[in-house]
């Protein structure tokens, strides 16, 4: 009987030490991810973790980690990360990047990925002004997405969802899949499933609980292509497997299937 709780005490500490040696490995290859301002319109700015402004013209490829995106009246900024999460700013809001990691992945992963993220990540927003959409349908199973919110924090599983501030509190809405939103204290917490969506306002924060329910069908037409949009932006790119050279994976513009409906120009010329 001894030795065999010997055994097993050995076995389990030898599974114990490979655990720890692989999460340590898996720390050791997270890299910073990347991301492409897939459009934008009107006033958008941005700063990097030193203050220093940051260029978010279409097309720009920045680097997650430490920017602050903020855009006034008339402004709105679309990203797409290299995860396949798409993130899609409306007017008069800031949203920070705290962290973003990812596990870098090669062709193979990438193929056998099935449209989802070929890697594991982890993003950390933090959400403090206006209305955010964010859809994170190709999101692995593995990887981590949290917003830090004005009071609270949301654990988007996968799916798209709308957050916003209003005069009433803070609105969320699980347009597709599922969230959990944590009060203030990390202990309670909200399940929202689409399409539900939820109002909770400062006095049903202090007592933990929803002030209203609806349905995202409640939506204003608006809010409602934010978060389409915000879908769409996510198919729009794909990333460049990065295995071999250890840097953040180089986004690649998808063209859209309309572009090869069109009839061919005839006849046809070459310009020198």
């Amino acid at each position: 009987m001894n030795r065999f709780s010997k055994t097993t005490r050995c076995s389990n500490v030898v599974a114990l030490l490979c655990l720890c040696a692989l999460s340590s490995l898996n720390a050791q290859t997270m890299l910073d991810g990347s991301a492409i301002v897939t459009s934008r319109n009107g006033g958008v700015s941005a700063s990097d973790a030193s203050g220093e402004s940051v260029p978010v013209q279409t097309h720009d490829i920045v680097h997650p980690t430490g920017l602050e995106l903020t855009t006034e009246k008339n402004g709105r900024v679309f990203l797409t990360m290299s995860n396949g999460v798409a993130i899609a700013l409306d007017a008069s809001s800031t949203v920070q990047f705290v962290a973003y990691t990812q596990r870098p992945f090669d062709k193979e992963e990438q193929d056998l990925g099935l449209g989802l993220e070929p890697s594991v990540s982890k993003l950390q927003l933090h959400f403090t002004e206006g209305q955010i959409a964010i859809a994170s349908n190709r999101l692995s199973p593995l990887s981590e997405l949290r917003i830090q919110l004005q009071q609270g924090e949301i654990r988007l599983h996968k799916g798209t969802c709308l957050i916003s501030y209003g005069a009433a509190g803070l609105h969320i809405t699980a347009f597709d899949g599922n969230l959990t939103y944590y009060y203030p204290d990390g202990e309670s917490r909200e399940f929202i499933s689409a399409p539900k969506s939820v109002r909770i306002s400062d006095q049903s924060m202090v007592r933990q609980r929803i002030a209203e329910v609806t349905t995202a069908d409640s939506l204003e037409a608006h809010e409602t292509q934010l978060c389409q949009a915000s879908q769409h932006a996510s198919k729009r790119v794909t990333f460049q497997p990065n295995q071999d050279t250890g840097q953040p994976p180089v986004p690649v513009l998808i063209v859209k299937p309309d572009y090869f409906k069109q009839p061919d120009f005839r006849p046809y010329q070459f310009k020198d």
